[in-house]
């Protein structure tokens, strides 16, 4: 076990900050609803969030809009309260509205075949791996969606059997998640058990904003296995994880604050309800 804490204490080091992908202008932005029934024996209790694909020509990044909004709602509260309070060398500090949110960011490099993605224990990590390939077969149906004119293509992948409707005047060839290769943006998608589902929210033109879709600075690089024996410590021997050092981007509003400082603090949770048993992955094994 020590051996493998100051293997971790070493990769904790090794913070990647350039990469071979470079940075793409962004030409759109689209929201996507989604909606995934992670306990099957409450399937009234979907998980719900709210995510969003920012598209260069041959890149995009799917980020949760839920997770910014709560950062940024949180670093307010926390500087509001800290501004009004009568003692500010003793605050009781409410921090309101937590929720569970997407830590997983996906970022797809379409011609170079390659996908990464971010993930967070105490650190956020990021990993590589071959853009995944759909054998998609493209069907003669079509639907409108938003006035979007839009076409059917169904494929298998992880388990799931999916449906999904692209739009071909749009020149992009990736869509929600890891949804991708088909000659137009994924509108919408689900599964044929409607258990995962990527609903198109809007659509927006954002190629005058000076916004690039890129790999994230300040994170760490390492591998799946890497990672896997990061887990496998988190589980089996918590206080050595806990010790590990933070890189930056990794750490939350509260980590700019003396603690010394706060008095008291009381985290309420959200309205937005959901099982929390998760026996229904969004990857599920292959039947054999």
């Amino acid at each position: 076990m020590k051996s493998l804490f100051y293997t971790v204490i070493a990769l904790l080091l090794a913070v990647s900050s350039v990469y071979a992908q470079k940075p793409e202008p962004a030409q759109a932005l689209v929201k996507y609803h989604f909606t995934h029934i992670r306990d099957t024996t409450q399937r009234e209790k979907p998980y719900k969030e709210n995510l969003e694909l920012l598209l260069g020509r041959n890149a995009s990044a799917y980020i949760s809009i839920d997770a910014r909004l709560q950062i940024e709602r949180m670093n307010n509260e926390i500087s509001q309260q800290f501004k009004n309070a009568p003692d500010p060398n003793h605050v009781d500090l409410t921090i309101s509205g937590m929720r569970t949110v997407a830590e997983n960011e996906y970022f797809l490099f379409t011609a170079e075949r390659k996908m990464f993605v971010k993930q967070k224990l105490i650190n956020f990590y990021l990993t590589e791996e071959p853009l995944p390939a759909f054998k998609w077969t493209i069907t003669n149906d079509t639907t409108t969606i938003n006035t979007l004119h839009c076409q059917k293509a169904t494929a298998h992948f992880k388990g799931r059997d999916y449906e999904a409707w692209f739009c071909a005047d749009l020149p992009f060839h990736s869509g929600p998640w890891k949804l991708n290769g088909l000659p137009g943006l994924i509108v919408q998608a689900t599964d044929s058990k409607k258990e995962v589902i990527f609903e198109f929210a809007g659509m927006e033109d954002v190629s005058q904003k000076n916004l690039t879709v890129a790999l994230p600075n300040d994170v760490i690089r390492t591998t799946d296995k890497e990672l896997v024996r990061l887990k496998d410590l988190q589980k089996t021997d918590p206080a050595a994880f806990s010790k590990m050092p933070s890189t930056k981007s990794s750490r939350s509003p509260m980590d700019n604050i003396d603690v010394s400082k706060i008095k008291s603090i009381n985290i309420t949770k959200s309205d937005n309800t959901f099982s929390r048993t998760i026996n229904n992955p969004i990857e599920l094994p292959e039947k054999k």
